[in-house]
């Protein structure tokens, strides 16, 4: 019985003594799994091209790679093994509270980037944005001016008339272009001013902004009755 007592007592102390694993160290943090100790060499986890890693197969969750080849890297699989969405850990973007800044190089997105906050560039006479061209909706039925239209060129095509809503229905800055690009006129209607009460575009290739500030709608540029 003594023997028995004796052995269990030494499993139990395998067991805790084996709760930590430690390389280069003989006290593991109790935190950690496993703890690799060194301060002369590092951690070189697996290094694999781009399609070596999208071919793993069932990749877990939260399985990382170093990739050697296009954006090399770190990639973290943030998906699931039947879905994954592998994510390069980067330090290129930097957050502070709820402004993110990004730090090297140019921004290109072949996608959609949104925010709810402010976007702020460089502040310089060298600063711009390249690539983004206007969006343009050609227009042959009247309708009503909505949100949708915010900072879009409208292309009129027939004789039409754009309907302004009730002040307060889009946001303050509200702005979009009309163009007239027919012989027949575009008309105006709702609630709106300009410094000669004109209530149509003038002619064929005329422009008009719609603009929408201080609680008022401005219809103005090349206009006529």
């Amino acid at each position: 019985m003594k023997i028995i007592f004796i052995y269990i007592s030494l499993l139990f102390c395998l067991i805790t003594v084996h709760a930590q694993t430690g390389i280069g160290t003989t006290i593991p943090d109790t935190s950690a799994k496993l703890e690799i100790a060194s301060t002369a060499k590092g951690l070189l986890i697996p290094r694999m091209t781009s399609v070596q890693r999208t071919a793993i197969p069932n990749p877990a969750n939260g399985l990382l790679v170093y990739q050697t080849d296009g954006v090399a890297g770190f990639y973290l699989n943030s998906g699931t093994a039947v879905s994954p969405s592998w994510i390069r850990v980067n330090t290129d973007w930097t957050k502070s509270g709820n402004d993110i800044s990004y730090t090297t190089g140019n921004v290109s997105t072949t996608g959609n980037v949104s925010t709810t906050g402010n976007l702020t560039g460089g502040n310089l006479a060298t600063s711009k944005l390249s690539g983004f061209v206007a969006n343009v909706s050609s227009e042959a039925s009247s309708r009503m001016i909505a949100l949708g239209d915010n900072g879009m060129t409208l292309k009129c095509t027939a004789a039409i008339t754009l309907t302004l809503p009730a002040a307060g229905t889009l946001p303050e800055g509200f702005n979009c272009m009309v163009l007239q690009h027919s012989s027949s006129q575009v008309s105006f209607s709702g609630t709106f001013s300009n410094r000669n009460s004109f209530t149509k575009t003038a002619g064929q290739y005329a422009i008009a902004t719609v603009f929408y500030i201080g609680g008022i709608y401005i219809v103005s540029g090349e206009m006529s009755n």
